[in-house]
């Protein structure tokens, strides 16, 4: 892992800390040791090295679906899923190297064989995936860079959800929640102004008996204070 993001850094650039704490060694050792069998990082700089751009990745086609999470955080909702439906392919994207180690530990203690990780940044992972190939997609609470002059590093803009649309199989699979009414203000504001390209979406405050209500640490501290968890659903 770690020979990849020295070689090829431009792919892995990320405006904010990459390490939310220090990893000890033993992390540092499975980092290095288990990433890249559990990585499709060095077929997607691969693909974008090529001048021909044709060869994008393909997912396994022996899972009932494929579903991707972009910046899983700790892995909770991940390794969840992909503990309770062994028939399906989880992919994980995120920047954090502490996230991206936990998982690995998890997969090594359970033999997980349905988790696929990816600590590229989106706009480099995203292209390089075949077109309608993915069934859901979750963001489960975006960091809200709540700083005006921060706001530019938020991971919702018209690129991404370009992206993010070329890859899904059908509407309404891609799940996005926030309880950062600024961010999803942006967000609906983006998707009206592009209405003709995007297509309908709904926005829901959800009750604590949805699915993904309080399945991550940000969501509980959220709901802890009384803060509204809201479901855009595009």
């Amino acid at each position: 892992m770690f020979s990849l993001k020295n070689n090829y850094h431009d792919y892995y650039a990320y405006k904010g800390r990459k390490v939310s704490k220090k990893i000890s060694l033993s992390k540092k050792d499975l980092l290095e040791k288990s990433y890249n069998d559990f990585s499709y990082d060095s077929l997607i700089i691969e693909y974008h090295k090529s001048e021909l751009l044709s060869n994008k990745i393909i997912f396994p086609k022996n899972y009932k679906k494929i579903n991707l999470e972009i910046g899983f955080g700790n892995g909770e909702f991940l390794i969840k899923n992909a503990v309770s439906k062994p028939e399906e392919l989880f992919i994980g994207v995120e920047v954090y190297l502490n996230g991206i180690a936990k998982v690995l530990k998890t997969i090594s203690d359970f033999k997980l064989t349905n988790i696929l990780l990816s600590n590229l940044n989106c706009s480099y992972f995203l292209p390089a995936i075949s077109d309608k190939s993915v069934d859901r997609i979750f963001i489960i609470n975006p960091d809200p860079w709540t700083k005006k002059r921060h706001h530019k590093r938020r991971l919702i803009s018209y690129k991404i959800i370009k992206l993010l649309k070329q890859i899904i199989k059908t509407k309404d699979s891609i799940f996005i929640t926030t309880d950062s009414e600024s961010y999803l203000k942006d967000i609906k504001n983006l998707l009206s102004s592009f209405k003709e390209t995007f297509g309908d979406y709904t926005v829901n405050i959800m009750a604590e008996n949805d699915e993904l209500y309080g399945i991550s640490r940000y969501q509980r501290k959220a709901i802890e204070i009384g803060g509204k968890i809201y479901l855009l659903k595009l």
